[in-house]
C-alpha cells in the first residue's frame, strides 16, 4: 500500500521498492487523473438525485441534500463511467467549469462557489422577503405573503429568520411554494430560542431549485410554537442563470 497520499488532489504516492499494491494504486492515479483532473467540466451542480438516463461521461457537481445514489456525496464531483457512479472528493481550489451556466465555481471551505470574475451572469445573491411586521406574533397559516420573481433564478440555497426568538412548543416550520406548489422536500425550520434556520437541528432540502421567471412566489407558516415568535423574514439565495 502507497506510503503517502498527495494533499491537493488525493494521489498515491511513495510505495517502496517492490513493494505490493503499487500497479492498483497507479491505475488509481491515472483513473483520477482521467476522470476529473485534467479539465473538470460538470452538467450541473444543483440536483440531488442521479439523472435518470446518464451518458458515460457525464460529470455532475452533487448538491446538497443529495438522495438514492448520490446520498452521501454532498459536493462531491460525480462521473458515471457507463455503468455505475464514481466521486471524487474536491479538494480547497479546486474548479470547474459548469456547462450552459457560462461560469466557473471554485471550491473553498466546503462549498462550490461562483469564481470572482469568471463572467456570465451567474454571481450569487439573495432576495429577502419579510413575511411579517416587526412587532407581532406569528400566526400559522397558508401564503402568509406572496410575490413574484423578477427573472428567472436558480435557488442554491434558502434561510429564514426571526426579530424575536420563539420560546418553546412546537419547531417553527416555514414552507416556500412555486405557483402553489411546494419548493422543499424539508421544510424551513427554526429551532425554539433561535433567531436562525442555519443553526436548525434538520436543515432544509430543496427538491425545485429552478424557478421562472415572473413566477409567483408565496411563503406559508406551517406549525408555531407558543406564539412568541415575531418578525419572520425569508431568504432566497442563488443566481440568475
Amino acid at each position: 500500500m502507497a506510503a503517502s497520499t498527495e494533499i491537493r488532489f488525493g494521489l498515491l504516492y511513495g510505495w517502496a521498492l517492490g513493494e505490493s499494491g503499487w500497479k492498483d494504486g497507479m491505475d488509481a492515479n491515472l483513473l483520477k487523473l482521467g476522470r476529473f483532473g485534467v479539465h473538470l467540466s460538470v452538467k450541473n451542480r444543483n440536483l440531488t438525485v442521479p439523472p435518470a438516463s446518464p451518458t458515460a461521461g457525464d460529470t455532475h457537481i452533487v448538491a446538497t441534500g443529495a438522495t438514492g445514489g448520490w446520498a452521501g456525496h454532498d459536493t462531491h464531483v460525480a462521473l458515471w463511467d457507463g455503468s455505475a457512479w464514481q466521486f471524487a472528493v474536491p479538494r480547497s481550489g479546486w474548479r470547474a467549469d459548469v456547462e450552459g451556466e457560462d461560469v466557473l465555481v471554485r471550491f473553498r471551505s466546503g462549498i462550490w462557489g461562483v469564481y470572482p470574475g469568471s463572467g456570465g451572469s451567474s454571481s450569487a445573491q439573495s432576495i429577502v422577503i419579510a413575511c411579517s411586521d416587526e412587532f407581532t406574533a406569528l400566526t400559522a397559516g397558508a401564503a402568509k405573503v406572496t410575490f413574484r420573481i423578477p427573472y428567472p433564478f436558480v435557488l442554491t440555497g434558502v434561510r429564514a429568520s426571526l426579530t424575536a426568538a420563539q420560546i418553546s412548543g412546537p419547531v417553527l416550520t416555514v414552507d416556500i411554494n412555486e405557483g402553489g406548489a411546494s419548493i422543499l422536500s424539508t421544510k424551513l425550520t427554526i429551532d425554539n430560542l433561535e433567531k436562525s434556520s442555519t443553526t436548525a437541528a434538520i436543515g432544509a432540502v430543496i427538491s425545485d431549485a429552478t424557478l421562472a421567471d415572473d413566477a409567483e412566489i408565496s411563503i406559508d407558516i406551517d406549525q408555531i410554537g407558543d406564539g412568541t415568535a415575531k418578525g419572520l423574514k425569508v431568504a432566497l439565495i442563488g443566481y440568475k442563470p
